[in-house]
């Protein structure tokens, strides 16, 4: 993942730099600095350090293996708990500061999901990835999970969430415009479209072709090779385009599925796509499917996190708005 590793960027420094890895005292990722120019207390997040990074052994339950080998583990302070609060005395009285200064997005995102239900669930995030969370699978990785760009999260309980990415959104927007341009229609048209079951009868037999280009390892959909011209209409085209979304984010989706899984949320854009939504309960027609709104979820799971330290009420329970398709 390049660069977005932060795991490999501190390795980089120490092989590329090595005068500057050696001046280094502290090394935080950015939600641990915050907290630290606020409080001038240093600590490492379990969620920072566990998402992304190759830093965290997931069997293991500790730094890998190569970041002791390296020397790295030596730059990063403390790991405190995630809903673990400082008290600092600025001029205008005492405030209490979270140990992340805020936690890893997507790991905060889920806080709230896993407050409201018990129940085991998938929670599919979407933006221009669609990133389904399992919190309830803690099987570990494997080499072809991998390759298929599934990966592990920790909760802010330190717990593995088995996750899988698929850059839907992106593909979502880079075709619409494509649609809006042969049709001649303004740029958020696709707005307007409603779920045509008609539509999905005629167009079904395409649907198992994405899925098998997922499992060989794209991120665009066969959409992008199909002839515009052989669609009458704009909705027409549309949903074909989301078939053939649909198709990998089934194949996504299933690599995190668990047989106790009943439910699937949908937060983000594609929760209030009717498209998306019906899509997807006929995909997993056993399983419920809903579309979630949740008022910025990632501050509002942050802010869940460390709930006893600043709020004596309980928490609402009409926090999460859903709709079942």
């Amino acid at each position: 993942l390049g660069n977005l590793n932060s795991g490999l960027q501190l390795y980089r420094i120490k092989h590329e730099r090595p005068q500057l890895f050696k001046s280094i005292k502290y090394s935080l990722h950015l939600p641990q600095y915050i907290s630290f120019v606020i409080s001038s207390c240093v600590c490492t997040d379990i969620t920072s350090i566990g998402c992304h990074t190759g830093l965290w052994d997931f069997q293991k339950n500790n730094y890998h293996h190569w970041v002791i080998k390296e020397g790295l583990n030596e730059k990063f302070p403390e790991i405190l708990k995630s809903n673990e609060v400082f008290s600092v005395m600025p001029d205008e009285g005492k405030i209490k500061v979270a140990v992340g200064g805020g936690l890893h997005d997507s790991s905060a995102a889920l806080i709230p999901y896993i407050a409201a239900f018990n129940d085991p669930f998938i929670l599919i995030s979407t933006g221009t990835w669609c990133i389904s969370l399992n919190p309830f699978n803690d099987s570990p990785l494997t080499d072809d999970e991998l390759r298929k760009d599934c990966l592990c999260y920790l909760s802010f309980t330190g717990n593995p969430v088995k996750a899988s990415r698929l850059f839907a959104g992106n593909e979502h927007e880079i075709q619409t415009k494509r649609i809006s341009t042969h049709f001649r229609k303004p740029k958020k048209y696709y707005e307007t479209v409603d779920f045509d079951p008609r539509f999905v009868k005629e167009l079904t037999p395409s649907v198992k072709e994405p899925a098998q280009a997922f499992m060989n390892g794209l991120q665009h959909s066969v959409f992008e090779t199909r002839v515009l011209s052989t669609f009458e209409s704009f909705e027409k085209a549309y949903h074909q385009l989301m078939i053939d979304i649909m198709g990998m984010q089934r194949a996504s989706t299933t690599i995190v599925l668990s047989p106790d899984v009943k439910r699937i949320f949908v937060d983000g854009g594609f929760s209030k796509n009717p498209v998306f939504m019906n899509l997807l309960a006929l995909s997993f027609p056993t399983l419920e499917v809903y579309g979630a709104t949740v008022a910025q979820s990632t501050s509002m799971g942050a802010a869940l996190a460390i709930h006893q330290h600043w709020n004596d009420l309980p928490i609402a329970k009409e926090i999460i708005q859903l709709k079942r398709y």
